[in-house]
């Protein structure tokens, strides 16, 4: 496998200049604009960005910041940070302001690269020194801006000073307190994450993976380190509003590979005969995950694409993104409602346990702890945090297990089947959403005076959020669309409710401890 045999953990970015700067084998298609960049030229770019960087303070340990649209240019900030020993911390752009600073102020970038229709969201947020995208005009004299088509030559980088342990990306997820989470994952970590998928999966140079994931969502890793370290190419889907997006690009571009959350497979198996019957015959991979997906759903979409291996991944961004794996080219011969999460990537150790943290009888249900190279180094600047989620159970040594809060029950063929979540986090859309941070965001607003955020079902959409008001203290009566407004200025588009419903006084059903019945509340959702 390339550059693991030898059992190092290889500097990835600059492993990959390395072996692919000479070729001019198509590196990244950008499907918003139709350009194709080959590895030379990639290479070519991101050297000249990573010298920009590095004249701004850019260097080992430090953090390069991108708020940009998905593009070629945004994968070649990613090359460059890591290039000079750099973490790079993706920020979704379509984010209010003030969650934009909000994690800005927890990576604390050294520079943010932001593209010029996206400049207001940094106004005065700790963005460290801000390089503009794109600026069309451009700015005054002395202004600081990249130019994403500006390239030199590729020089060799003395990295004798570099670790396994370096940071290699920061991705930002929900959080269970009411505050997002900055993920930060290492060399190690990301390098034993590939290795492993390669291993089990297997790919070849001639892989054309769709990236329809977010480059903020860790799902997009899989997607990109994977294909360049086979010199495959990525093809950047923009951002999805219809599932037609990946059924045309599938098509045009002879697409082998795509990740996608279960809820988009579900709109494909919805929506395909809309979009029009698709030759797909190209596809050989159909990974999914981030959510369970009902099987009659995976037999649908294979009566249509025949001949499929389906790659059902399941890991918290905490353990970079797959910590199991489980495939089968067979949908038909699954007749269980859900299809398993698999077993353990190589470099993955897996514990279930009961609440005391000692492992349960194998077929009995308990929690899953996940150990091992692929455990993420920590929150950003939270270090309690870190060490409330990191847990070393009885009898490990001392050994660091993520605590998954995911109940699951190892099956007699040795795959295991997921069985629901410890706490109040659901996935909606592939992303990890914790209740308690829509509840914080509601509470936010002045005239909410109790709320309660559940799960609840959609016949389309899968998981959606669902969230209950309790009155306006000024009495005038509630109010859906400010309600609307005030949580779009503090949360994500995926994390606002589908459905907000008001209660009266006389609707309260409450605990004995005096907070909102949550269990009667989710019993009204789903009516």
């Amino acid at each position: 496998m390339n550059g693991f045999e030898d059992g190092t953990v290889p500097r990835l970015a600059d492993g990959i200049l390395e072996r692919r700067c000479g070729s001019d084998a198509t590196a990244v298609v950008d499907l918003s604009t139709g350009e194709q960049v080959s590895y030379r030229t990639l290479a070519r770019r991101t050297q000249a960005l990573a010298d920009l960087l590095a004249r701004h303070g850019v260097g080992r340990g430090t953090t390069v910041a991108m708020v940009m649209d998905k593009s070629a240019a945004s994968v070649a900030v990613m090359w460059a940070a890591l290039r000079l020993g750099a973490r790079y911390a993706p920020v979704d752009e379509s984010l209010p302001s003030a969650r934009v600073a909000l994690l800005l102020g927890m990576c604390a970038p050294t520079v943010t690269l932001v593209h010029h229709r996206h400049r207001a969201l940094l106004d005065g947020a700790p963005a460290g020194t801000v390089l503009t995208v794109g600026a069309e005009p451009p700015e005054e004299p002395g202004g600081k801006q990249w130019d994403p088509a500006a390239e030199t030559d590729v020089r060799p980088t003395d990295a004798s000073d570099r670790s396994p342990e370096d940071h290699a990306y920061v991705v930002f997820t929900s959080g269970s307190t009411g505050l997002p989470k900055g993920v930060v994952i290492s060399h190690r970590s990301l390098c034993a994450l590939l290795e492993g998928v390669q291993r089990v999966v297997g790919f070849d140079d001639g892989m054309r993976f769709l990236n329809v994931a977010p480059l903020f969502f860790d799902a997009s890793v899989v997607d990109l380190w994977s294909t360049f370290l086979v010199g495959g190419s990525v093809h950047l889907l923009p951002r999805l509003r219809v599932p037609s997006q990946i059924t045309r690009a599938c098509e045009e571009w002879r697409i082998t590979d795509t990740l996608l959350v279960s809820s988009v497979v579900r709109m494909l198996v919805g929506r395909f005969s809309d979009a029009g019957r698709r030759d797909l015959s190209s596809l050989r991979r159909l990974w999914f995950g981030g959510e369970s997906c009902p099987v009659p759903v995976l037999r649908a979409f294979a009566a249509m694409v025949p001949g499929l291996t389906y790659v059902h991944g399941y890991g918290p961004t905490e353990t970079t993104h797959s910590a199991t794996l489980f495939l089968t080219d067979d949908i038909a011969g699954h007749d269980e409602e859900f299809l398993p999460i698999g077993s353990p990537l190589p470099s993955v150790d897996l514990l279930v346990v009961d609440d005391g943290l000692r492992p349960v009888p194998d077929g009995e249900t308990g929690e899953l702890l996940i150990g091992g190279p692929q455990v993420m180094a920590g929150y950003c600047g939270d270090p309690e945090r870190t060490e409330r989620a990191l847990v070393s159970p009885p009898g490990s040594g001392g050994a660091r297990y993520y605590r998954s809060g995911d109940y699951v029950r190892l099956r007699d063929d040795g795959a295991l089947m997921f069985l629901g979540r410890r706490d109040d986090a659901l996935k909606v859309n592939g992303n990890l959403v914790h209740l308690s941070e829509v509840e914080a965001a509601a509470l936010a607003v002045e005239w909410v005076t109790d709320c309660c955020a559940v799960p609840a079902e959609h016949p389309v959409a899968g998981k959606v959020i669902g969230l209950f008001v309790l009155g306006r203290r000024d009495g005038t009566g509630p109010d859906e669309e400010e309600l609307r407004r005030e949580l779009a200025l503090r949360l994500p588009a995926y994390m606002i409710p589908a459905r907000i419903d008001f209660l009266a006084d006389e609707d309260v059903d409450l605990t004995a401890s005096g907070k909102l019945d949550r269990n009667r509340l989710r019993e009204l959702t789903n009516k």
